[in-house]
């Protein structure tokens, strides 16, 4: 009943059974519980924590009747003081843990959870002492391994590794006995580095339980780190893992495992990861057809095939495989990926956003810390255009303490980044990161991999607002915690390139590629750094290498086609962009870039037919309408120009670069009142606002993007023009403001930089990249084309992806 949502009738029959059986512990339990949850639900509850007073709340009533009648009940005590610190009462909660430990002083799970919230509030030491108090008389993996963590936490590696080593034999449970071996594993590589140990210790596991799903993922993982260590080639993490993994999946198949959990097909689920991520979505699917066919009570497995179905656009199939998840158990992550389904792909056509938010809901009942339901959940409130609903989702994540911080910060700070405020999106980064710190993953987490996002994030804002160095050291700190992350060490290598260092940038790039082959913006990035060197040749053999390794990636087609134009080779650059918009026909910068090639080498009506394509497919790309009217004004049609731009400003008024398109020709006709009107209308307040339509206009516009700084430059521009000092003392100390320096100087890059552009050093490729590059010209000239248009369908990109591209499509207009 309760999770249907019918929370009045499962308490009535709690109610019922205890008028029946008054001294019913279990349910005096059950009831509080029931309680508890459907208050921590309610955010005025959470918001405004009480004490005990005359008034109680439902919750608090039902565990003062459960302790009246049960007094002596240790569990019911230990719920209410776990009640209390879910509240924020810790002073509270640390006195119902006492009356708990007085009734058992060594209770494992009271010692436990108590020890947990010591350990929150940093009150290391009392945790330490609840710990090592409760395994003085019983030995539980949990109070193990939670111990562990806190040695870790405080540096004192040899005293977990004592502590692990001396309790494995003491558990009874082989299920117990697993986990710390997984614990001590990774603890012995990741601290120790020992990889010959820790693989004995996996092997220990899998002696007590062969089919152990946790023990066999572990051990697949592990070998493909080792590989990784001694091959740099390509993907030898996921390779490794995927054959070890296939491999238990072929012998649970043939009968020599016999499954140690009906409901835990974690392998397959595993493998079948694997595959989705290598975008062999067949093999994928035909993964989970086996998993599910041996472990059909696993809702997992039918929730995982229902998002590979999604990816690959059969939307009805994974409807099926969600339902039929949470018919087997209902879910925290099959709610949100149904939820998102509805959002993206609603069955009857039109958002019922009244059914997506009870699926969020219904998640978060389930799961109220769930960190990814929070994330989506306050993503699709931004979408939706309800940003102060959107803040509210993610200020009850953070309120209920998700276990998955790096989910929620992310998703908190890309929602302030999207609305323009700078201060507060980094201010929620830096806090999300300061929280992760404190926790210590000893075993393999996707919790512990999505913390990188955070990292990757906070990263990209402070390059974004012209702070490299300060960039460099976030993403140096996330590679120094999370390992080689492609995602970081592009990061990384963006920072070493701004700040003019491009040897340091080479190593990190090729360390990025390495990490994954078909990290297309690293390979893009890459290319686009030799092309402003002058290196095209290099920067042309690493355009090639990432169309082969991500032949579906737009951006590296049109950068491909700028390289080619840009080296005179007019009609290579023609193929590249025909075929990049075979490639990849959603691209709308294909389109874009194709007419501007056409327009300077004067074929204007194929001009004119591209950019139509273009802004046919996307009328909301401000770019579009930019090319349209260059199109215009180099056929001589200056009247169309400013039609051309203003109806760009309707469709895109977020787009600052239309503002400043548009006051730049105004100011090349001479119309200085008007152009002081677009720019005034796209930068300052409303005291210095001329047109009430524009100023509806800008402000909508600057939610979107306050830190456009050439268009700062041109107004910059036009005050001098007009002597207008005070003007330009107002626009630099605003420019002081959001950019911490003199942002009306030109930023892009500097006349050394601009320099480099004309160097011809020749910088050779590492041996690793030099093979891949071999292999992409034997292959081309076996061929008769010079490259290959595979059908498939591009993958949605990922939000890390998505803020690289943004950053690079800015590098490419420079090519």
């Amino acid at each position: 009943m309760e999770r249907q949502g019918r929370w009045m009738e499962a308490s009535s029959m709690y109610a019922r059974i205890l008028r029946n059986a008054p001294k019913d512990a279990h349910t005096h339990l059950a009831l509080a519980r029931l309680e508890a949850r459907r208050e921590l639900k309610s955010k005025e509850s959470v918001e405004k924590p009480s004490v005990l007073t005359s008034t109680l709340s439902r919750a608090e009533e039902a565990f003062v009747n459960g302790t009246k009648s049960c007094p002596k009940s240790v569990h019911i005590w230990q719920a209410w003081a776990v009640y209390e610190e879910s509240r924020g009462n810790l002073g509270r909660a640390r006195e119902l843990f006492e009356v708990a430990l007085e009734l058992d002083s060594h209770n494992p799970y009271v010692c436990h959870a108590f020890g947990l919230m010591e350990k929150k509030s940093r009150n290391d030491s009392k945790a330490i002492q609840l710990f090592e108090k409760a395994l003085s008389r019983t030995t539980t993996a949990a109070l193990v391994c939670s111990l562990g963590e806190l040695f870790l936490e405080r540096n004192n590696t040899q005293a977990a590794r004592d502590l692990y080593a001396r309790s494995a034999q003491r558990l009874k449970k082989e299920k117990d006995r697993v986990e710390v071996y997984l614990a001590h594993a990774w603890l012995e590589e990741h601290y120790f580095g020992d990889h010959k140990r820790a693989t004995e210790l996996i092997h220990l596991a899998l002696e007590l339980d062969p089919a152990s799903s946790l023990a066999n993922v572990a051990l697949a993982r592990l070998e493909g780190r080792m590989q990784r260590h001694s091959d740099r080639g390509e993907s030898p993490d996921d390779n490794a893992a995927a054959k070890r993994l296939a491999e238990i999946c072929n012998s649970i198949e043939e009968g020599m495992y016999l499954p140690s959990d009906p409901t835990d097909g974690r392998i397959f689920n595993a493998l079948a990861r694997i595959e989705a991520k290598a975008r062999n979505f067949r093999s994928a699917r035909h993964v989970l057809e086996r998993g599910m066919e041996l472990y059909p009570q696993d809702h997992a497995l039918f929730q995982a095939a229902g998002k590979v179905e999604e990816r690959v656009g059969n939307f009805t199939a994974a409807r099926r495989f969600y339902v039929e998840s949470l018919q087997l158990e209902p879910s925290a992550p099959t709610l949100v990926a149904f939820a998102m389904l509805e959002l993206r792909k609603p069955e009857s056509g039109t958002v019922n956003v009244t059914r997506v938010k009870g699926l969020f809901e219904e998640a978060l009942l389930l799961d109220p810390r769930h960190g990814p339901a929070y994330n989506a959940y306050g993503n699709a409130e931004f979408q939706r255009g309800d940003v102060e609903s959107a803040r509210s989702v993610f200020e009850r994540g953070v309120r209920a303490r998700c276990s998955d911080l790096g989910s929620l910060y992310h998703g908190y700070g890309m929602l302030e980044i999207n609305c323009g405020n700078v201060e507060r999106a980094r201010s929620i980064l830096q806090k999300g990161l300061v929280e992760i710190r404190k926790k210590t993953w000893y075993t393999d987490s996707t919790h512990r991999d999505r913390a990188s996002f955070l990292s990757h994030t906070l990263g990209m804002l402070e390059l974004n607002s012209n702070n490299p160095s300060a960039a460099l050291e976030i993403f140096e700190e996330g590679l120094n915690r999370y390992g080689n992350s492609s995602q970081l060490l592009l990061g990384a290598a963006l920072c070493e390139m701004r700040m003019g260092k491009d040897d340091s940038a080479r190593g990190l790039f090729e360390m990025s590629v390495l990490n994954d082959r078909k990290h297309a913006q690293a390979w893009q990035a890459w290319a686009v750094m030799e092309t402003r060197a002058g290196e095209f040749h290099t920067a042309s053999t690493l355009f090639q290498c990432g169309i082969r390794s991500r032949p579906n990636h737009g951006a590296l087609w049109h950068g491909y086609a700028l390289l080619e134009g840009k080296r005179g080779n007019l009609e290579k650059s023609r193929i590249l962009f025909s075929e990049g918009v075979k490639n990849s026909p959603q691209y709308v910068p294909l389109y874009q870039g194709w007419a501007l090639l056409e327009m300077r080498d004067g074929n204007h009506q194929a001009a004119r037919k591209l950019i139509t394509e273009a802004l046919t497919r996307n009328k909301k790309n401000g770019h579009g309408w930019r090319v349209a009217a260059e199109i215009e004004e180099a056929d001589g049609n200056f009247g169309l120009v400013s039609l051309l731009l203003r109806r760009g400003i309707e469709c895109a008024p977020g787009d600052a670069e239309l503002y400043r398109a548009l006051g730049d020709h105004l100011a090349g006709r001479g119309k200085f009142n008007d152009v002081r009107t677009y720019y005034w209308t796209a930068q300052l307040n409303d005291d210095v606002l001329i047109l009430p339509q524009a100023r509806a206009v800008y402000e909508k516009g600057m939610e979107l993007n306050p830190t456009h700084a050439p268009l700062y430059h041109s107004l910059a521009e036009l005050e001098a023009r007009l002597f207008n000092v005070e003007g330009l003392a107002l626009l630099n100390k605003r420019a002081l403001q959001i950019f911490n320096r003199n942002a009306l100087e030109p930023t892009s890059f500097s006349s050394t930089n601009s320099a480099r552009v004309h160097s011809r050093r020749k910088p050779t490729l590492s041996r690793s990249i030099a093979v891949l590059a071999e292999k992409i010209v034997n292959d081309e000239e076996n061929s008769e084309t010079q490259i290959t248009t595979p059908s498939s369908s591009s993958d949605p990109a990922a939000t890390l992806d998505k803020v690289a591209d943004n950053l690079i499509e800015g590098l490419l207009e420079d090519i």
